[in-house]
């Protein structure tokens, strides 16, 4: 797609997805520098929800590592809105007036992630997943749905109109606002869980912003000399 470009340490791109971003442009060791660059928030914001979550004593949920070749940046994206899904609304699935309404909604989730995978895995779509994507994003909760449609729309101008974008006098690096505001949305998505875990389990809690619209979780303890708030 972009044989003119330089071949660096890792050599031609080989996913299923090359962005707009000129490969080994500031890097010979690294092939899109500003995209990686733009990954650390994940790790930022992922190191501090951990640390709260260990901190607020919230239940360990789910670990996954993959080593190995893989199709997966696109495959686990979707895998993951399929389960916060099912955590979010797992009250409403307890509360279906069918028997084994559960185990229902489980296999309907897994059978959708499988046919996605083989389909993709065979296909390689692109756009397709995008969509897919951006479309589960929307139906997990409201509280970070902004900052994955914002994310949402620079992925697939960066991949649709790279043709306009490489005239531009300065690449807007469309891929790399993708990641922060991404990193924001899978940061919120998780809080917004927790929180209905814990009302799910009957604690009291409430969101707590900390600084340029990072918001955690405050679990507050009620013991018996604890003050009880006037209910509105």
């Amino acid at each position: 797609m972009r044989s003119s470009t330089p071949t660096g340490y890792w050599g031609p791109p080989t996913s299923t997805i090359d962005w707009c971003e000129l490969n080994y442009e500031h890097s010979f060791y690294i092939a899109e520098f500003w995209n990686t660059i733009s990954n650390s928030l994940f790790v930022l914001l992922g190191l501090y929800g951990l640390y709260r979550s260990i901190k607020m004593g919230f239940e360990p949920r789910f670990h996954l590592q993959f080593i190995g070749v893989m199709q997966c940046d696109e495959t686990p994206m979707v895998w993951s809105i399929l389960a916060w899904i099912y955590i979010v609304y797992n009250n409403e699935i307890e509360q279906i007036p069918i028997k084994n309404a559960n185990n229902y909604v489980i296999a309907f989730l897994t059978t959708i992630g499988a046919i996605f995978t083989v389909v993709h895995a065979i296909y390689r779509f692109t756009t397709v997943f995008q969509v897919f994507f951006g479309v589960l994003a929307r139906a997990v909760a409201r509280s970070y749905v902004t900052s994955s449609l914002i994310g949402f729309a620079f992925w697939l101008m960066d991949y649709h109109y790279c043709h306009i974008v490489r005239e531009l006098p300065i690449n807007p690096q469309g891929h790399a606002w993708w990641h922060m505001f991404m990193g924001i949305s899978t940061y919120h998505g998780p809080i917004f869980m927790q929180y209905v875990r814990m009302e799910q389990l009957k604690k009291k809690v409430r969101i707590h912003d900390t600084c340029i619209g990072i918001q955690t979780i405050v679990v507050e303890n009620i013991g018996p000399d604890s003050p009880k708030k006037p209910k509105h």
